[in-house]
This record gives structure tokens, C-alpha cells and sequence, in this order.
């Protein structure tokens, strides 16, 4: 059975590594990404568009050319982006990381929409080397406005001064030139901004105490799962999709305001006074929650389910 999975990602962005992990992890299924525009090289079997707003007009046009049934898989931007309603209502099932999103997607809409719930998948690596709290903050975030990266700046600089020893790295590329001007203009001897390819982001996480997530609405990346599966303390903005991750059961990490300054201080002050033994506890129980919840084989069997179900329904679009 072929899928044609339309997305606009790019190697080295976030939702490219989550396309190429299905690709690993999914089985019984012939996957080929399509680029918005471009022609499959087969016929597919089922047109699966990751997301609604970047790959879902591409897929819709080719389900309906193909007749073949739809999957539309949602993205960050997803769940506010205007325009994406027609992608939305043609799908012949919609996949979201959360629950909650099939809900705001039926808030948005007015109606109910066929939904199943995949849940984003990471690799839990074996022992960590030892690590010590050196108040070392990470942010990954491409440079464009929905990241927020200035508010991670202007937090920073709160943080110092009141006398915490931070430093923030941010690792991104430069997705809005404008805004990433900006970003670069606030560099300095405590933050620095700059990219890496995957392949180095293991390092960078193993570099840092803690992950955060300043994004307005894109919220429960697969950095935050990557971020505990290396051992970071993650520290994520209270919007949708954050929400949902750090509220699962055995979830590790906070919640913040951007504004509640007194919130963030006492959370990094108590990170830097974190004992060893401490910080391996908080350690293993971040790895037992994402082995139980976050399981990559699982997300692929969701994913799986979802494309046989849609295949067997059947279902053209018109």
C-alpha cells in the first residue's frame, strides 16, 4: 500500500524529523514524501498531508485527482491558521498529537470532523553521561515571529538581572529575515544565536539544564520530547499543545507565563541547586514517561491504523 505524505518540510527542520521517523518506524506501508506542487512518482493509496496549512491544499488536489482517500496530519500552526477550513472538512480523518485538538478543531469548525489522536513518538537513548547544573538554557526555534524568540531574550535578561547565571542559546534557522535581524541584533556575551544540523542537536541538548518553548501557539514540539529524553528540564509558554503535553500523567517540566517573572526565577533557581541525586530521578522519570506515552512504535501503530481505516473505507474525495 502506497502513501503519499505532501509536506513542505524541509531536511533539518522539526517536521521533517517527524516524517522521517515514520518513515523508520512505520511498517506494511510504501511511503513517499511529496513536495506541495510536485508529482508523486507512484500512485498512491492514500494522500496524507502534514500540515493542513503548508501541505494540505497539495494533498487535497491530489486525493481528488487520484480519488483516493484523504488524511490531513495537523501542524503547529494548524489549529489558528486562516484558510485551512476546506482541507480540513474534505479529509477523510484529521491526526493531531492531542486529544484537545480534535475539540478545537470542532469549536472552530462548528461541527465534527472525523479525528484520531497520534501521539508524537521519540527515542529514549541509553545511559546519559553525568551532567551538572551550569545554567545553560537552550531554545530550538526557527527565527520567525510565532517562536517568540524575543520574548525568550527579553525573560533572559530578567533572569541575570536577578541574579541568575543563565545563558541562552538559541539554534534555529532563519525562517523570517526581518525577524531573525532582530533576533541576532540581541546577541551578546550571555545569548547566542545560531543553527545546527540534527545530527549535532544531541549535543546540544547534553550541553544544556534546560529546553524552553516561548512559541505563541505551536506548542508541544517534538524538541520538548527530545529536550527530557537527553535529560533537560523543560520550561514551555502555557499555549495549546504544551498545555496537553505537561499536563500527561508523568509528564516532566513547567508551565510559564512570560510575565510572571517570580514563576520563572524560582523554577531556575531551584534547577541550579538541583542535587545529583535529584537530577537522575527527574532524569529516569522523564524516560519512563516518554517510554509509556511517547514510544515511537506506537505513534507509527496509530498512524498505521489510520491510513488501513481510511484505505478500507474507501472514501474518494469529490
Amino acid at each position: 500500500m502506497r502513501v503519499a505524505i505532501v509536506t513542505s518540510a524541509e531536511p533539518g527542520r522539526g517536521n521533517r524529523t517527524t516524517v522521517d521517523r515514520w518513515i523508520e518506524f512505520v511498517r506494511g506501508f510504501e511511503i513517499e514524501v511529496v513536495a506541495p506542487g510536485a508529482e508523486p512518482a507512484h500512485r498512491p493509496d492514500v494522500v496524507d498531508g502534514y500540515h493542513a496549512l503548508h501541505g494540505g491544499p497539495w494533498a487535497l488536489e491530489l486525493a481528488r485527482r487520484f480519488r483516493v482517500p484523504l488524511v490531513v496530519s495537523l501542524g503547529g500552526t494548524d489549529l489558528f491558521a486562516p484558510g485551512v477550513e476546506p482541507v480540513i472538512l474534505a479529509a477523510d480523518c484529521v491526526t493531531g498529537a492531542f486529544r484537545e485538538f480534535g475539540e478545537r478543531l470542532r469549536e472552530r469548525l462548528g461541527r465534527a470532523v472525523p479525528y484520531a489522536v497520534v501521539p508524537r513518538g521519540v527515542r529514549v537513548p541509553g545511559d546519559l553521561p553525568p551532567r551538572a547544573s551550569r545554567g545553560r538554557v537552550l531554545l530550538p526555534a526557527g527565527l520567525r515571529p510565532v517562536k517568540d524568540v524575543l520574548t525568550a531574550i527579553d525573560l533572559l535578561e530578567r533572569l541575570r538581572a536577578r541574579g541568575l547565571p543563565l545563558a541562552l542559546r538559541i539554534l534555529g534557522p532563519p525562517l523570517d529575515q526581518a525577524y531573525a535581524a532582530k533576533v541576532r541584533s540581541r546577541a551578546g556575551p550571555f545569548v547566542a544565536v545560531g543553527e545546527a544540523a540534527p545530527l549535532d542537536m544531541r549535543e546540544a541538548y547534553l550541553d544544556a539544564d534546560v529546553v524552553w518553548n516561548t512559541s505563541l501557539h505551536e506548542g508541544g514540539s517534538n524538541a520538548l520530547l527530545e529536550a527530557v529524553a537527553h535529560g533537560c528540564a523543560i520550561f514551555a509558554r502555557d499555549v495549546p499543545g504544551n498545555r496537553e503535553l505537561l499536563r500527561e500523567e508523568g509528564a516532566q517540566g513547567a508551565l510559564f507565563d512570560p510575565r510572571d517573572t517570580d514563576g520563572a526565577e524560582a523554577f531556575h533557581r531551584a534547577l541550579l541547586a538541583e542535587t545529583p541525586a535529584a537530577r537522575l530521578a527527574r532524569i529516569a522519570a522523564g524516560h519512563s514517561w516518554l517510554r509509556r506515552l511517547h514510544d515511537p512504535r506506537s505513534e507509527a501503530a496509530a498512524l498505521e491504523k489510520v491510513w488501513a481505516t481510511v484505505d478500507l473505507q474507501g472514501r474518494p474525495n469529490s
